[in-house]
């Protein structure tokens, strides 16, 4: 039982003990036995671990069976920032070196590493875009014209998750409906 975590992402490691990005609490956690989540990173921006929802930390790309690159909606430090300018905000940290690779990403979610290069979404502009690590670039691979999360690669086929908004949402509902 891990009580009210938010996980927006979850994987297994290396080490076989499980993973996850803690949203609610900002950071990346361990799950196991011993306590609700074990906390094993948090942005460096981020001065303590609560349950605010700080950055709105998203999504995580394992390399070797370790996070390596964290999405989160923006650099903030105060409950709930992210919300402010969604579309514009939006980083990729490298979790080895703390280090925010690409930012003003239009809500970065669902990193992933793909033939050694690193995919992600922007749910905000519906695209799917590859981000350069060493540059921070980033370069579009499709637009879905939709509102995008998730993704499942398998033997060379990309699935990605496609919805509409949610017009009633205070947060989504101001975002363009395709």
């Amino acid at each position: 039982y891990t009580g009210s975590v938010d996980i927006h992402d979850i994987q297994f490691g290396h080490d076989n003990k499980l993973y996850a990005v803690n949203t609610l609490f900002s950071c990346i956690v361990r799950i196991d036995g011993e306590y609700n989540f074990t906390p094993v990173w948090k942005p460096p921006f981020i001065d303590k671990i609560a349950a605010e929802d700080r950055c709105h930390l998203n999504g995580m790309a394992m390399i070797d069976g370790k996070p390596k690159y964290v999405t989160a909606f923006n650099k903030g430090n105060e409950p709930k920032s992210w919300r402010e300018n969604i579309t514009k905000t939006g980083v990729v940290i490298d979790v080895d070196t703390n280090e925010i690779i690409s930012e003003g990403l239009a809500m970065p979610h669902s990193p992933m590493i793909i033939n050694g290069d690193l995919y992600l979404l922007l749910s905000a502009d519906g695209e799917l875009v590859k981000i350069d690590t060493e540059t921070g670039e980033k370069e579009t691979i499709v637009n879905l014209d939709g509102f995008v999360r998730g993704m499942s690669y398998y033997n060379d086929y990309l699935f990605i998750g496609l919805s509409k908004l949610r017009e009633s949402s205070s947060t989504f509902g101001k975002l363009v409906q395709n």
